[in-house]
C-alpha cells in the first residue's frame, strides 16, 4: 500500500492563515503608499486645471496617518483637502474643492481629484502591491 509523507505542511498552512488576515500595520503601509502617490498628484492636477486662486486648496491636500474604516467596515485612509481658508473666508477648503471639482451655476467643473486619481491609479496600486509583496516575502511566500 502507498504511503504519503509530508514535511512542513502545517507550517505552510499556518503561513497561509497568516496572510489571509493582513495585519493592520501592513494595511496602513499599503494604503499610505497609495496616498503618497495620490495626494501630490491631486495637488499638481489642481494647479494644472487652474484651481489656484490663493493656492490653499492644492496646498491643503493631505491624507490620514492612521487606519480608518469605511461605513462598510473596509480599511481605509482618506486623501482630502484639510483645513479652512486663510483669507478670512470661513469656508472649509474641502467645500471649495468640491465646487471646483463639480462646478456650479456659471462655473464648469474642474475635476482635478478624479483626473489625478485616474492618472495615478496604476502607480498607486503598484506601490501597494510592493508593500504586500514585501510582507509575503517576510513570510517566505
Amino acid at each position: 500500500m502507498a504511503e504519503i509523507n509530508t514535511s512542513g505542511l502545517e507550517e505552510l498552512i499556518g503561513d497561509f492563515s497568516a496572510i489571509a488576515e493582513i495585519p493592520d500595520s501592513v494595511l496602513l503601509e499599503m494604503l499610505t503608499a497609495e496616498a503618497e502617490i495620490i495626494a501630490p498628484a491631486q495637488a499638481q492636477e489642481a494647479r494644472a486645471m487652474g484651481v489656484y486662486d490663493t493656492g490653499t486648496t492644492a496646498q491643503s491636500i493631505t491624507y490620514d496617518k492612521k487606519l480608518r474604516q469605511t461605513k462598510d467596515g473596509e480599511p481605509a485612509i482618506y486623501v482630502y483637502p484639510r483645513g479652512t481658508r486663510r483669507d478670512g473666508n470661513p469656508r472649509r477648503v474641502a467645500e471649495v474643492a468640491f465646487v471646483n471639482e463639480f462646478g456650479k451655476a456659471g462655473q464648469p467643473g474642474r475635476p482635478f481629484i478624479n483626473t489625478a486619481n485616474e492618472k495615478k491609479a496604476d502607480s498607486a496600486v503598484d506601490a501597494a502591491a510592493g508593500v504586500y509583496d514585501r510582507f509575503l516575502k517576510s513570510k517566505n511566500l
